[in-house]
């Protein structure tokens, strides 16, 4: 099922679904990638000091490795590769990457840490925030075949009428909705996915990916009445709906 490609970065999460606002759901694996990224107006000066921000990040116990490339300083937990967590800050963006943390709540925590650390560095001020985005990409593995979950996502989120005007049997079905949540932008995208198919839109290794499954891309952004001192909450905001979301999709499927 080829998906739209938002030239975004991607994180992970392996986890289960478990109590959320007092509901009890069902207890399905989910592999999951998240991502923050905030864009800013460009900040020359950042070009000047990025030995200096690399060293910062490092000295103030968020990152141990780091590379200076052009336009942007890359953070890392382990010397070569990311293992947990991987950040980012350059001249027009910066941003924090989460593979499978323990919680839920671990991604907007130390993203939100490191975003805070950020403002705090005296090498360089980060321009007006231009456009908020937190990203969440999402494979749930099921013992069902391919076909009997393509059946299950046309059914719920398409018509009978749209199966008469389309004509034929649907073979691979793939959904985009955008929608307003709030001062939330967002768009969802998702499908049915064959085994082996997730390994192509997730950025980690997993024995569950030779499973089929059902993928889902959340992506909540937002664009206008931005400030720095908002982030923190707005990430928290955009990850409860997101698991929401998911969690709603997921229990309506029945995957």
């Amino acid at each position: 099922m080829p998906l739209l490609d938002n030239n975004c970065y991607v994180a992970k999460e392996e986890n289960q679904i478990g109590t959320i606002m007092g509901k009890k759901t069902n207890e399905n694996l989910m592999l999951t990638e998240h991502i923050l990224e905030i864009r800013h107006g460009a900040s020359g000066s950042f070009l000047d000091v990025r030995g200096y921000v690399a060293d910062y990040v490092r000295e103030n116990g968020l990152f141990p490795h780091w590379k200076i490339d052009t336009n942007v300083v890359n953070f890392r937990d382990m010397q070569d590769h990311i293992k947990k967590d991987g950040a980012f800050a350059g001249y027009k963006s910066a941003g924090y990457l989460a593979y499978n943390p323990e919680t839920r709540n671990y991604f907007s925590d130390k993203a939100g840490s490191f975003w805070k650390k950020l403002l705090d560095n005296k090498h360089y001020k980060i321009p007006q925030i231009t456009r908020f985005g937190a990203r969440t990409k999402v494979f749930i593995p099921s013992t069902k075949k391919f076909e009997e979950i393509n059946e299950l996502v046309f059914k719920t989120f398409f018509t009978q009428s749209a199966s008469d005007l389309i004509g034929g049997k649907e073979k691979d079905v793939q959904f985009i909705i955008e929608i307003q949540e709030g001062d939330f932008a967002v768009k969802i995208c998702g499908g049915p996915m064959h085994a082996g198919e997730a390994a192509q839109h997730l950025s980690f290794e997993s024995e569950e990916f030779n499973s089929c499954g059902f993928f889902l891309d959340l992506d909540f952004y937002q664009t206008n009445k931005l400030n720095h001192a908002q982030v923190q909450k707005l990430l928290r905001e955009a990850m409860n709906l997101t698991w929401e979301k998911i969690e709603n999709i997921a229990n309506k499927l029945g995957i």
